[in-house]
């Protein structure tokens, strides 16, 4: 009850009273390649005066005139000559920036670049549609083939279910988000990153390391927010049809229509139909799962004539079918009649909505409220190993932004968040694992939170510190304190540094699904603990620029201390794995370097090279963690031939060898070394642009490196050495892939 009253008193002064004032609103934005681009944090102020605001993501703004007798308005952003717009008898500007001619070959080429660094307190790196048509990406797991800041692992061989990875720290540590909303969550992260299509995404934004505290405690390693097309951002009409080399089929379809001045709406259909039967390695189980896939979305967006209400409302059903395993029809097979097959098969139906609504109010205040609700029900079979999971999650979280003093805005707000998650696993035959029961997770948890930007040396500098206040069900109180500065010396540096911690329960059965699928007995070995960390870190960019030469250099090092971690411990006993609280400390340093080059405006280069150290603390050793490369290197190229008529790209990624659990204990023919060895992955692909019509084709893994016999004991599928887990590198070689888009109206 004490907690309960503090919640209310802080509720009460964080609250403000809206005074009513006269006001002007406006929008900012620029052109560039024919296209109006609106800009997002431009800062406009009154002459002569300290009172300002900044612009939202659609550029809009609107400033107080109270107390104002030069209504001149001075707006300016990085990269873009500083305006002055005289707003005398106005009520609505439209301000449209021009690029520095100084500066245009520096941070205004940054900014038309397929992928860009934001003007945020966080290090973000905004990744664009642009981007996204370099590669097959064919969903999101697909996107990041071209990325640093990403990985993409494989978590499951047999249905190829992939986690995204930031820090290098597991994709359970990065916090997704649909829209700026916690659509995947819980359970549907495992195949939902594999269940929206590039097609429909118009932008992807990665922040590193602490963030605003207005997305809740969970994110550890950063945040990924997926900004899907709507109809201000999409083509009227897009099809899109792709097939690969194992003859997996893809079809999307968006159809975006004005319904009324105020009103309009998007639709989307995407569809996954089933490739060959292949087993390239003769180990008898399929290379690739037989993928069926269907969902629909669809979102309407309101927005009054003056532009201060903003309310949109979508929902999607998907529904999906994944088969893996053994097959008596694979070629080559060598399955014994009368046996049983190893089948291991999801079944997936999901329903989701969500709403945002915003508000803007006189004097540059706004309130904001989301609303997001999903049903997910996922069938399975591991062998003989049955696993059934539901969830149902509903969020809702709502703040109101106002200036509180020149340069300075406070956020506060309240949330709510409830999960409900059943789980029932049950074996077919006898055995001697012992983990076959139902496993139910319930939590509740209200919140409210608050946040202070403030901007000083004339804009140079802003710090944002925030701290929020949840109350778990079951763990209570859990506060957490984030600070992040950024300070931009002169136009061609920014640095940038964050703290905060970080708070997380596991969902263990959905997370190390693989291990469901091995002859391994699953031990908990006592009651699990949340997970709970504090991250910090720098960066600094470097933008430059001269004659047919531009671009970036940046540096970054971040660290996740855990004060727990529940890691898997797969060495203890060969037959086990054996989850429990981390005893002593774990942690994790990350430094990555980046250099983006473009030249002669057709030409961008990337070169980067990541270190990720990974450590735990066992029996008073510290330990590397297993399957994590220390060491990597990307490279990537593209060419846009000046006409846009076609364009060619392709990209290296290089890794080094990891550590792996032992297998000593095992016959000499199911043992495995205890380090894997290096590899490397190239790719590329051509895009051929006609009025209406793009056609593409590439191919993926162009050197056809595998890793050899991924599944140990593939031969006894039943028998107590048979495992899955060991993932620590590609288990499909060449790729080739074709596809194309009919674009009308873009």
């Amino acid at each position: 009850m004490n907690n309960i009253k503090r919640f209310l008193i802080i509720i009460a002064l964080l609250i403000p009273v809206s005074v009513l004032a006269q006001s002007v609103k406006g929008v900012v934005s620029t052109t560039a390649e024919n296209k109006k681009e609106f800009l997002e944090d431009a800062v406009v102020k009154w002459i002569n005066t300290t009172k300002g605001t900044i612009t939202n993501k659609e550029g809009n703004f609107e400033l107080s005139t109270s107390g104002i007798t030069d209504k001149r308005l001075v707006v300016s952003y990085t990269g873009f000559k500083k305006d002055t717009i005289d707003a005398e008898g106005k009520d609505f500007v439209e301000i449209e920036l021009l690029p520095n001619s100084s500066t245009s070959t520096i941070l205004v080429e940054d900014q038309k670049k397929s992928t860009s660094f934001g003007n945020y307190n966080a290090k973000t790196e905004v990744i664009s549609s642009q981007e996204l048509v370099k590669e097959a990406c064919c969903d999101l797991a697909g996107c990041f083939g071209r990325n640093s800041s990403v990985e993409v692992a494989v978590t499951d061989i047999i249905t190829d279910s992939k986690e995204l990875k930031i820090l290098g720290l597991e994709g359970a540590y990065t916090q997704l988000l649909v829209d700026n909303m916690p659509l995947l969550t819980g359970l549907n992260v495992k195949y939902g990153i594999s269940s929206i299509p590039g097609t429909s995404i118009d932008k992807i934004t990665v922040s590193k390391g602490s963030n605003s505290v207005i997305q809740g405690y969970e994110s550890i390693s950063g945040i990924m927010n997926v900004i899907l097309k709507d109809y201000n951002n999409s083509e009227r009409l897009l099809v899109n049809g792709f097939v690969n080399g194992g003859l997996e089929k893809q079809f999307n379809l968006n159809f975006a229509n004005k319904i009324s001045g105020k009103w309009n709406n998007i639709l989307m259909l995407h569809s996954v139909q089933k490739s060959n039967v292949m087993d390239d390695n003769a180990d008898g189980f399929l290379d690739n799962p037989l993928i069926t896939r269907y969902v629909v979305y669809n979102k309407w967006n309101f927005k009054d004539k003056k532009k201060t209400t903003d309310f949109n409302i979508a929902a999607r059903y998907w529904n999906e079918e994944r088969v893996g395993g053994q097959r008596d029809d694979v070629h080559g097979s060598t399955h014994i009649p009368g046996t049983p097959l190893y089948e291991q098969t999801a079944k997936i139906n999901s329903v989701e909505g969500y709403s945002r609504f915003s508000k803007q109010f006189t004097g540059g205040a706004d309130m904001k409220m989301y609303l997001t609700s999903s049903y997910y029900d996922q069938k399975s079979m591991y062998g003989k190993t049955r696993y059934d999971a539901l969830q149902t999650n509903f969020s809702v979280m709502g703040f109101y932004e106002f200036e509180v003093m020149p340069r300075g805005f406070l956020k506060t707000g309240l949330s709510y968040k409830y999960i409900k998650i059943d789980e029932e696993i049950e074996f077919g035959n006898t055995t001697t694992k012992t983990y076959a029961g139902n496993y139910l997770k319930k939590e509740s948890i209200p919140g409210v939170f608050a946040e202070n930007s403030v901007s000083f040396f004339d804009n140079k500098a802003s710090l944002m510190t925030g701290i929020r206040f949840d109350y778990h069900n079951e763990h209570k109180l859990i506060v957490t304190p984030r600070a992040l500065f950024r300070y931009q010396p002169v136009k061609v540096l920014v640095f940038r540094a964050s703290v905060g911690s970080g708070f997380r329960t596991i969902n263990l059965f959905s997370e190390y699904s693989s291990i469901l699928a091995s002859s391994r007995n699953i031990v908990i070995a006592e009651e699990l603990e949340p997970e709970k960390v504090l991250n910090y870190g720098a960066d600094v960019i470097y933008y430059f620029g001269g004659d047919g030469l531009s671009g970036n250099l940046n540096f970054d090092y971040y660290r996740t201390d855990f004060s727990n971690k529940i890691i898997p411990d797969y060495d203890t006993h060969p037959s086990e794995v054996i989850f429990a609280n981390l005893e002593g400390k774990a942690f994790s340093n990350v430094f990555q370097s980046e250099l983006s080059l473009t030249v002669l405006r057709d030409i961008d280069l990337k070169f980067a090279y990541k270190y990720i150290d990974l450590k735990y603390e066992k029996n008073g050793v510290l330990t590397d963690q297993p399957f994590n490369s220390k060491h990597r290197i990307l490279s990537t190229f593209s060419y846009s031939h000046p006409s846009k008529t076609w364009s060619v790209s392709a990209g290296m990624n290089w890794f080094s060898g990891q550590r792996l659990p032992s297998t000593a204990s095992n016959p000499e023919l199911y043992q495995l070394s205890t380090e894997s060895e290096p590899y490397m992955l190239l790719n590329a692909q051509v895009n051929k642009n006609f009025k209406f019509i793009e056609f593409y084709a590439g191919v993926e893994n162009l050197l056809n490196f595998k890793q050899d016999n991924p599944i140990i004991a593939a031969d006894d599928p039943f028998g107590p050495y048979f495992d899955t887990s060991f993932i620590w590198g590609p288990t499909r070689g060449r790729e080739l892939y074709a596809g194309f888009r009919f674009i009308l109206g873009k």
